[in-house]
């Protein structure tokens, strides 16, 4: 009996992963599921962040050209809609808030669905009473404009609401065993044990938004833990910071801190999906299953190679840090080891219902099959990647070079990007992407070039060096887009 298993764990840098080359993260689990499978070493999201990924993954077409942030729509044909047509059950366990936000639509089509209400933006527990005192883990940035009073910027006080709608759920835990990965692993063994029928295929979601900002593993909240990567710390709790610049806001040593809270709740992520791959071993699942680890997209974290300067994904800039992504893929027949071919997040649909057998079905997908990568039949699918985000970004990564391309209102207009791929231009009004400490950063003003196997993490442009390539690589992603927009 075929089984596919899907792993998504939310915001998950790929190289925060041993079996990536990390070498002071903790990830035994992942690292030995990777010894049994393929490493994807250049998998990218193409079009960012959290909703769009789910959407090319969901759907195997591509975003960037055509949407960004956006609900799915009845035209959008999905995974689930396509096995609950081939008797294939299938079922969606899940913390994340957009995979159920009122009219967004992306439990669409799953024959079982169990949703875990309490993650960043969900408001479910917003009026419960609470004690814990949110100046313990927000540090503001205080507006520069307001004259009259001291007053948080705008994207100071959402980063506050975010805290306020956390706190009142957070006080009630008692431990690890209280963090939403584990209570999303208890749910998933306890749908494996109690609803899976082995005489019918299984397709399973797992969709984790640990380890998801706020950063607060089990150190955070038991006063008897030091801090894993970060011992004797004893600073401001810095478990969401405001998504801003990093210089102006945090100092070095609350910047530094904030990584090591998110590689504490990494470890913490890897020991509990761990214990989901010891009960599919137990229960003889492991061995007959096409099972993806993959998350939608990395996470910024400070200056270089941490992040080029921003904390969190405060501005479409798709750089390494964020737009790749780490995919690993265990099949039955048990292939092994690294591939590095590009594969993008729309080509997961099109592999799963290959790996089903589904072929009819595949037609309307733009994404490839990963098997006949895995099967060694192939050593390419595509010659490159694509990643950004809608209406702002477009980036091509190839071998040796990677091109990022930023899109400003003049450049929409000069372009006709409106026109030509049914875009919304920006807002004339762009004077709120400033450069202020605690505010949302403006996007470069000219495009990027940069050598790939010499920068890994794309810190020098060479635009100006070789203008020629660039003009050359901004054609080629132009013409791939305008080509999947009329697909």
């Amino acid at each position: 009996m075929k089984n596919v298993i899907v792993i998504m764990a939310d915001s998950w840098r790929f190289d925060y992963l041993g079996c990536y080359g990390n070498d002071w993260i903790k990830t035994p689990n992942l690292d030995q599921f990777a010894q049994d499978s393929i490493i994807f070493e250049n998998a990218y999201a193409e079009g960012c962040p959290t909703v769009p990924v789910r959407k090319a993954l969901l759907t195997g077409r591509y975003t960037l050209p055509v949407c960004g942030w956006a609900p799915l729509q009845n035209s959008d044909v999905v995974l689930a809609d396509i096995l609950w047509r081939e008797s294939i059950r299938s079922a969606l366990i899940s913390d994340t808030g957009v995979m159920h936000s009122p009219g967004y639509g992306y439990e669409r089509g799953f024959d079982f669905i169990h949703i875990l209400r309490g993650q960043q933006w969900d408001p479910f527990y917003r009026n419960l009473p609470y004690e814990l005192a949110i100046e313990k883990y927000h540090k503001p940035v205080w507006d520069p404009k307001s004259k009259r009073r001291k007053r948080e910027t705008d994207i100071s006080l959402f980063t506050r609401r975010e805290i306020l709608d956390y706190l009142p759920f957070r006080q009630t835990w008692k431990g690890e065993q209280d963090q939403m990965v584990a209570r999303i692993t208890r749910a998933t063994i306890d749908y494996l044990e109690t609803k899976y029928n082995k005489n019918n295929p299984l397709f399973l979601w797992i969709d984790s938004f640990d380890p998801h900002e706020p950063w607060d593993p089990p150190s955070v909240w038991d006063p008897e833990l030091d801090y894993l990567y970060d011992p004797g710390y004893d600073g401001l709790e810095l478990i969401n910071p405001v998504a801003t610049v990093v210089d102006g806001y945090l100092t070095e040593e609350e910047t530094h801190h904030v990584r090591m809270l998110y590689a504490e709740k990494i470890t913490m992520v890897d020991r509990w999906i761990g214990k989901i791959i010891e009960k599919l071993k137990e229960m003889e699942l492991y061995d007959n299953s096409l099972i993806i680890f993959l998350s939608d997209h990395g996470e910024p974290l400070g200056n270089g190679v941490h992040g080029h300067g921003i904390m969190r994904k405060c501005r479409p800039w798709p750089y390494e840090e964020l737009s790749h992504i780490p995919v690993i893929v265990h099949h039955p027949d048990g292939f092994k080891g690294k591939i590095s071919a590009f594969i993008e997040t729309v080509d997961i649909a099109p592999t799963i219902l290959d790996f089903f057998d589904i072929k009819k079905q595949r037609k309307h997908m733009q994404g490839k099959s990963l098997l006949p990568l895995l099967k060694g039949e192939v050593e390419t699918i595509k010659n490159f990647a694509i990643s950004g985000y809608f209406n702002f970004s477009w980036s091509i990564i190839q071998e040796n070079y990677s091109y990022i391309h930023w899109l400003s209102q003049k450049k929409v207009e000069e372009q006709h990007i409106s026109s030509i791929y049914g875009w919304t231009p920006l807002k004339e009004d762009v004077s709120v992407w400033t450069c202020t400490p605690g505010s949302i950063p403006e996007t470069p003003k000219t495009d990027e070039l940069y050598e790939r196997q010499k920068d890994r993490y794309q810190l020098n442009n060479i635009i100006e060096q070789r203008p020629d390539l660039a003009k050359e690589l901004h054609q080629q992603l132009r013409d791939f887009l305008l080509q999947m927009r009329a697909d």
